[in-house]
C-alpha cells in the first residue's frame, strides 16, 4: 500500500514567529534536519515517490524541494493511504517509518495534542476532504488578517473528522511519546540535542545517509557546497593541533567531505555528537562543544567558543561567544558577542559585539511578546528570537526573551522593546518604518553576495509583510 506523507501547517504557526513570518513551520529545524528533510530521506522506501505540500499560497513558491508538490485537487486514483503530518512534528526517522507503516495497514488514525492534530493517516477521499478543509482555513488566515498583521487571531484549524470515527491514539502517544512535537518558538533549543542524537544516528546507520541540503527560499546562481551530495564519515585523524576532547563518552566527531580544522581547536564531544556538514572551516584556536551540527559551507572564525545543544544552518559565518541555539541559513554572526538560547532566522546579520541576555536576574521564568502580547514561556533561558533579513548595528544589546520581526534594522541607544515589530527602522518605540524598496534593494545585495537571487516571490512576501506594520 502506497503512503503519501502531507505536510501541513495550521493555527499554530503564529507560536513560532517572528522566524514563521516568512517559513512555513515544516521548515523550522531542530536538530540536524527539518521536518521536510526527514521524511524526505524516507520517500521512495517508506513513503511514496513524493510528497505534498501544504503551506500559506505566498509561501508556496518558495519550496525549493522538487520531491515536495502541491497537493491536487484529486487525490489520484489506485490504492493509496495519506499520512498527514503537522509541520511542527519533530519526529525521529524511525518514528516516521512506523507511523508509515502503520498508516500502510489501511489503518484510519489520528494523533493530537493539546493545541491541535500532528499526524492523521486517511483513505483518499479523506484526504480530499481534509484538503478541501484546510483551504478554507487558509482563505480565512488572509481574511483575518492573520498574515501580515501579529494582532490579528488566527483562525482555529479543527478538521472535523477528529470528532468522528477515526482511532484516536493512546493518551500516552496523544502526549508526545510516539511523535514528539514543538509548542512554542523557545521549544527549539531545548529539542535539540535529542533531535541531533537520532539524526545522527541515522545519518551513519549502515553504508550512511547520502543527502543534500535544499534551504527553503534560496535559489542559488553559482553552485555551492550544501547542493552537494554530503556523507557523514567519523573523524579518526583530527590533524596537527587539534585536541579530541571526551572519547570516552561515546560520542563522535562526524564530517562531510572538505572539513578543514585549525591548530588549536578543540573539539568536545562528552555531552553529545559534534557534526561538521561538507566544506565547513574551522579557524584555529576555536572550542566546539557537542551535541552540535553545523551547516555546510559554513566558516568559524578564529577564536570562537560554540557550546552544544546548537545547530547552524548552511553557510553561516560564526564568532565569538554562541551556546544552546538555532541559526538559519546564511546568518552572520561574525564578531565577538553572546548570543544564547536564541532562535535566528536566514540572511540576518549581527553587529559586532551584539549581544543578548537568556537568564533574568532572578531566575524567574521568562515572558516572551511575539507580538499578540506577552506569554509566560515557563522556561527559565529564552534569549534572542530573530526574523529572517534582520540586522543589528555594532553594541546592540537585547534583554531577555527579545523578539525582533522580519527585515527590522536595529540601532541607536539602549536596549530595544521585549517585541519589535517586522520592517522597524532602528527598533526604537516611535521609530519610523523601513520602507520595503529600501529593504528589498538591501536583500538583493545581500543574497547576490552569497551567488543567491531575490526573485518575484520573495518580494511579494515582503511587500504582505510590509502591509499594516506599525
Amino acid at each position: 500500500m502506497k503512503v503519501v506523507p502531507v505536510l501541513f501547517e495550521d493555527h499554530t504557526l503564529s507560536r513560532f514567529r517572528p522566524v514563521s513570518w516568512s517559513l512555513p513551520a515544516q521548515e523550522i529545524r531542530v536538530g540536524m534536519f527539518c521536518l521536510r528533510e526527514r521524511v524526505g530521506h524516507l520517500l521512495g522506501s517508506t513513503f511514496s515517490e513524493k510528497g505534498q505540500y501544504l503551506c500559506r499560497s505566498v509561501l508556496a513558491p518558495l519550496q525549493t524541494d522538487p520531491d515536495w508538490v502541491l497537493p491536487p485537487a484529486a487525490p489520484g486514483a489506485g490504492e493509496m493511504r495519506f499520512l498527514w503530518i503537522s509541520g511542527r512534528v519533530v519526529a525521529g526517522h524511525l518514528e516516521l517509518e512506523e507511523l508509515g507503516r502503520r498508516a500502510a495497514r489501511e489503518e484510519s488514525f489520528f494523533l493530537r495534542d493539546e493545541s491541535g492534530p500532528l499526524v492523521m493517516s486517511v483513505k483518499p477521499d479523506e484526504s480530499r476532504d481534509l484538503l478541501a478543509h484546510w483551504r478554507l482555513w487558509e482563505e480565512g488566515l488572509a481574511a483575518a488578517g492573520a498574515l501580515n498583521t501579529p494582532e490579528a487571531p488566527v483562525p482555529v484549524w479543527e478538521p472535523e473528522c477528529l470528532s468522528g470515527p477515526w482511532t484516536a491514539l493512546s493518551p500516552e502517544e496523544s502526549a508526545g511519546g510516539t511523535c514528539p512535537a514543538v509548542q512554542w518558538i523557545w521549544d527549539v533549543v531545548p529539542g535539540t540535542p535529542e533531535a541531533l542524537a537520532r539524526d545522527s544516528r541515522f545519518a551513519t546507520q549502515g553504508a550512511g545517509l547520502a543527502f543534500q541540503r535544499r534551504p527553503f527560499g534560496v535559489f542559488t546562481l553559482t553552485n555551492q557546497v550544501f547542493q552537494r551530495e554530503t556523507k557523514l564519515q567519523p573523524l579518526t585523524e583530527p590533524g596537527s593541533g587539534v585536541h579530541l576532547l571526551g572519547e570516552a563518552s561515546g560520542c563522535r566527531v562526524l564530517v562531510g567531505e572538505g572539513v578543514s580544522l585549525g591548530p588549536g581547536t578543540a573539539l568536545d564531544v562528552t555531552h553529545g555528537d559534534i557534526i561538521l556538514e561538507s566544506g565547513v572551516k574551522v579557524a584555529p584556536s576555536c572550542t566546539l562543544e557537542g551535541p552540535l551540527c553545523i551547516g555546510a559551507g559554513s566558516t568559524v572564525k578564529a577564536g570562537a567558543t560554540i557550546y552544544g545543544e546548537s545547530s547552524f544552518g548552511v553557510v553561516n559565518k560564526i564568532s565569538g561567544e554562541i551556546g544552546e541555539s538555532t541559526f538559519g541559513d546564511f546568518a552572520n554572526k561574525q564578531h565577538d558577542g553572546f548570543i544564547g538560547h536564541a532562535v535566528l532566522g536566514s540572511w540576518i546579520n549581527l553587529g559586532a559585539m551584539t549581544t543578548c541576555s537568556d537568564l533574568k536576574n532572578n531566575y524567574g521564568p521568562i515572558r516572551v511578546d511575539l507580538g499578540a502580547g506577552a506569554v509566560d514561556s515557563g522556561r527559565q533561558f529564552v534569549g534572542l528570537l530573530m526574523g529572517d533579513h534582520a540586522k543589528t548595528a555594532i553594541g546592540t544589546l537585547f534583554n531577555t526573551g527579545t523578539s525582533v520581526g522580519f527585515a527590522t534594522n536595529i540601532f541607536g541607544g539602549g536596549m530595544p522593546p521585549k517585541c519589535v515589530g517586522n520592517f522597524q527602522w532602528g527598533g526604537q518605540a516611535g521609530c519610523p518604518l523601513y520602507g520595503v524598496d529600501r529593504a528589498l534593494e538591501t536583500a538583493r545585495i545581500v543574497m547576490s553576495r552569497r551567488g543567491c537571487t531575490l526573485t518575484e516571490a520573495h518580494e511579494n512576501l515582503f511587500r504582505l509583510l510590509a502591509r499594516d506594520s506599525a
